[in-house]
């Protein structure tokens, strides 16, 4: 482990510009994730997102970019009845918008590693047995990416892992924040470059 984190502090030095200031690029991937709760009963309730990501970046130097990104989720969790004191799903999906940065380390001409961070706003809408909502959520987040450069203009990525932030607000009753460390989660996506020819 302390030889590749040696590795990745030594890279942004032995490496060469992948980018210059101006390239633009247009990228979206997609997860899915899920895990199940110990309920202490027979049943073993799960939580299940799905997340579609769609991201617009400026590159303001040869290796940070930042732009706008648009979420679209839809998650089934589980949540406790007052009435039986049973677990029911409960099913959300929404729509996010905010903004991302990310810092490249090119590992080599083909392949690069980035740490991206992302602040997003938007509205959750659930729905259950009893009753519909709508409520505000705002997520920060952050998580690792791995970039392969079969050509110039194209790219695939894989994120492995996602720590996050949330905060869902329907009323002072109702409030919930949620603190997240997915080390096992992994999003796939595809990256399109403007204006950038092979080094």
């Amino acid at each position: 482990m302390k030889k590749l984190l040696v590795l990745l502090f030594f890279v942004p030095i032995i490496s060469f510009a992948q980018f210059t200031k101006g390239n633009k690029f247009i990228g979206g991937n997609v997860s899915y994730s899920r895990y199940s709760y110990e309920g202490g009963t027979d049943s073993k309730p799960f939580n299940s997102i799905f997340d579609l990501e769609g991201q617009l970046g400026f590159f303001s130097s040869e290796s940070f970019a930042v732009g706008p990104v648009l979420n679209i989720f839809s998650q089934s969790r589980p949540s406790i009845n007052p009435v039986t004191n049973l677990f029911e799903q409960t099913n959300s999906s929404g729509v996010m918008a905010g903004v991302f940065a990310r810092k490249y380390f090119p590992i080599s001409e083909m392949f690069l590693f980035s740490m991206e961070g992302k602040v997003l706003g938007g509205i959750r809408s659930s729905d259950n047995d009893s009753e519909d909502e709508s409520n505000g959520q705002l997520k920060v987040g952050f998580r690792p990416v791995f970039t392969f450069l079969p050509s110039s203009k194209w790219g695939f990525e894989a994120g492995v892992g996602n720590l996050s932030y949330e905060v869902n607000t329907a009323n002072y009753l109702s409030d919930q924040t949620v603190f997240l460390a997915n080390l096992g989660q992994v999003s796939l996506g595809v990256v399109y470059f403007f204006n950038r020819t092979a080094e």
